[in-house]
């Protein structure tokens, strides 16, 4: 009997669109949550608040308490911001170096409509009043981005002057008037129309969490442990309140500021309220909130309706009324912990090792047993082996660990000297690279550890026969390729004629007596970034590409099996080429973004960047079921 429990429609279900899958559920983002958005405005009946997190997900918040789960990117998300057509929401994503994407997702399909990368981190987000304009804020000079909401394309004629580093922008009502914060100390009024300057004003500089409430008459922000609040016409400070890292919730129809103060596992909600548009009341303590867990602190927050969202370090949210009356309040956490997380996955047989955080399991679809094989002290990754499994983490100097399944016993085969990157098996010898320089092998009979490469931006490191490893790397370093070849015995190092930046997730199937190594390669052109898989011939010593996308996608994985090569490239969903007829295949995606992929006879397993896998016939791209492994260690079915 199948050991799994079926989706029970008022805690877990799925809602499907064009293709794409979203779960409805209450768990908790995986990292802290990054941002709250409502719809603002006290008019429109919709109620709901969304929530980003540092996992990528994006989640919508409903009345009844349950949230609408999706995962957008592999990044970080930092700002959201909601669009007044209540379907659309841009989002601002970043790698916290490089890579700094707004993107606009029609919400109501799960389709992406455009995105816009820039140069420059973000410092503010927001749709014009009508929805018409993206208002992106930036640190540069030329600090204010106009995007058409429709197309994204640039709108350059809004504002004629380089307004500065911006961390607030907002339009009137009309869209013919912008308000602008700089943080260099400047309150900037522009005549959206002419794209002239109507006004500036001296303010208060570099403020923080800057927000608009009572109709556009004050704007709030925060610097150090205090409070300021400035008259937006004048940029005049007047009132300045000590708070202990106070969380402001701006909202421009409520005539009072309300924000936030933690006190180890409390909060109180207060208020500084208008006093005749001209001044303001001192803060008043509006009610306290118990029920925080250790060591979580308040991100962020959202008022809608009379209903306070507030999300925390440890990816929960909570909700909570706006007290009349200064009294001991309750708090109601929306969010929970359900299931457990599956870090790695592999095949053994027509069965797939599972790997949580505490154990390993092995089980397949068609069965549906949750077989609780032994336990895991930690580790992120695995290898089957023998009779049982190697045990690493990646980027960590953590032991690498044989567990015998059959016996229990846990062996440590050798201690990385610097954070493990990669590790592949090769008969009885492991291949891993240490620190992105240094590829070296641990033979597990001998236990001979012996380094075979030396270099620098290492990506990845195959070996494909006793005597031939390949090495996956930066072309900025020498030699100036991203793939070479090492003679295992005699450590000749050879360049390969494969043209890219970049190159990484190299795939070789030994069982399929193939003569190609296949993998993923990022180049440019001019301006043009492209990502391709690649195939170099091992035989011929010649490359090839195929399956371009024109896009940087670093994250991918490859997978071959037979005359199929699986790759996530475009980074949403898993594709299946054909190596023989040339045919491109693409499954539908889950609610979270493909990680792994490993394969029986009859069966694809997508392992999900939440923690989640997603069952499909090989044969069809819908998928067959998404199952999450709850933390009492069954099987739940969406």
């Amino acid at each position: 009997m199948k050991n799994k429990l079926c989706g029970i429609a008022a805690v877990f279900f799925s809602v499907c669109a064009l293709g794409a899958q979203s779960h409805i559920s209450t768990q908790a983002h995986q990292s802290p949550v990054t941002a709250l958005a409502a719809l603002g405005s006290m008019a429109n009946a919709d109620t709901s608040v969304f929530s980003s997190g540092a996992d990528g997900f994006l989640v919508k918040w409903t009345d009844d308490g349950l949230g609408e789960h999706y995962q957008l990117t592999e990044l970080a998300i930092k700002m959201i911001a909601r669009s007044p057509n209540g379907n659309d929401i841009a989002v601002y994503e970043t790698d916290g170096a490089t890579i700094n994407r707004v993107t606009i997702w029609n919400w109501r399909t799960l389709t992406r409509k455009y995105s816009f990368r820039f140069s420059n981190p973000l410092t503010s987000l927001a749709f014009s009043a009508k929805g018409t304009f993206v208002l992106c804020g930036t640190a540069a000079v030329n600090g204010l981005v106009f995007l058409n909401a429709t197309n994204g394309n640039i709108v350059t004629s809004k504002i004629k002057e380089e307004t500065g580093a911006v961390s607030l922008a907002h339009t009137s009502k009309t869209e013919n008037t912008a308000v602008v914060y700089s943080p260099a100390g400047s309150l900037t009024y522009y005549n959206l129309k002419t794209g002239a300057r109507k006004a500036r004003f001296a303010a208060e500089r570099n403020l923080t969490q800057v927000c608009l409430f009572n109709n556009e008459v004050f704007v709030a922000g925060t610097k150090g442990n205090s409070i300021y609040v400035l008259q937006a016409t004048t940029g005049q400070t007047v009132a300045q309140y000590g708070a202990q890292h106070p969380i402001l919730i701006g909202s421009n129809d409520r005539s009072d500021l309300l924000y936030l103060v933690q006190e180890n596992r409390t909060f109180t909600i207060n208020t500084i309220a208008n006093d005749r548009n001209k001044a303001v009341i001192r803060p008043q303590v509006l009610g306290t909130f118990a029920g925080l867990k250790p060591d979580e602190t308040l991100t962020g927050a959202a008022v809608t309706g009379g209903i306070i969202y507030a999300g925390t370090s440890l990816g929960n949210v909570y909700k909570c009324g706006i007290p009349e009356s200064p009294a001991q309040e309750t708090l109601y956490p929306l969010t929970d912990n359900m299931y457990d997380y599956i870090s790695d996955v592999a095949g053994v047989g027509e069965d797939f090792y599972f790997l949580t955080p505490h154990a390993v399991f092995r089980s397949s679809y068609d069965n549906g047993i949750v077989d609780r094989k032994g336990a895991n002290p930690g580790h992120t990754n695995l290898l089957t082996y023998g009779t049982g499994v190697i045990l690493w983490s990646k980027e960590t100097k953590k032991p690498v660990q044989l567990l015998d399944l059959a016996t229990g016993t846990l062996t440590t085969l050798f201690t990385p000297q610097l954070n493990i990157q990669t590790l592949r098996r090769f008969d009885d010898t492991l291949i891993f690279i240490e620190g992105n320089a240094t590829v070296n092998s641990y033979d597990i009979v001998q236990k001979k550890r012996e380094q075979l490469y030396l270099g620098a931006s290492l990506q990845d490191a195959l070996q494909t026969s006793p005597n031939d490893l390949y090495v996956a790397k930066s072309s900025a370093t020498t030699p100036n390729v991203p793939l070479l070849y090492v003679n295992v015995a005699t450590k000749e190092t050879v360049p390969l004629t494969l043209r890219g930046n970049i190159a990484y997730a190299l795939s070789f199937d030994a069982n399929a007596a193939g003569d190609a190594l296949y993998g993923v390669v990022i180049g440019t052109n001019g301006n043009k970034t492209t990502t391709s898989l690649f195939r170099w011939n091992t035989k011929t010593k010649s490359a090839g590409t195929f399956l371009p996308i024109s896009d940087e996608d670093g994250d991918s994985f490859t997978y071959l099996a037979g005359s199929v090569l699986y790759a996530s490239i475009g980074k949403s969903q898993v594709h299946a080429y054909n190596l023989g007829t040339k045919r491109d295949f693409t499954y539908k995606r889950s609610a979270s973004l493909p990680l792994k992929l490993a394969q029986n006879s009859t069966r694809l397993v997508v392992l999900n960047r939440d923690g989640s896998i997603s069952w499909y016939n090989p044969a069809l791209s819908g998928v067959l079921a998404d199952w999450y492994l709850t933390t009492d260690g069954q099987w739940f079915e969406f």
